[in-house]
């Protein structure tokens, strides 16, 4: 499964860093993959972050199915 969290940010279980059907967060630029407990500066203004904290400040706020929203909680851990 995919889902598009922004059109940079990608959460799959497709890529080859994706474990057990847990998601990974696919940057579509450079195609770099986070584990939810993965550091990275999605954005300079946010500074560096886990990979998990940065799709719950990413989601905050859109629409998703249910599905879309188990497949994003399996990767923050956290219910919407």
């Amino acid at each position: 499964m995919e889902v598009k969290i922004t059109p940079s940010y990608v959460l799959t279980d497709k890529h080859s860093k994706s474990q057990f059907g847990v998601p990974v967060l696919v940057n579509m630029r450079t195609n770099e993959a986070y584990n939810p407990s993965d550091l990275l500066e999605a954005y300079p203004s946010w500074g560096s972050m886990q990979a998990r904290d940065v799709v719950r400040n990413l989601v905050n706020e859109k629409r998703f199915t249910d599905q879309e929203k188990f497949f994003i909680e399996r990767f923050t851990g956290k219910v919407f």
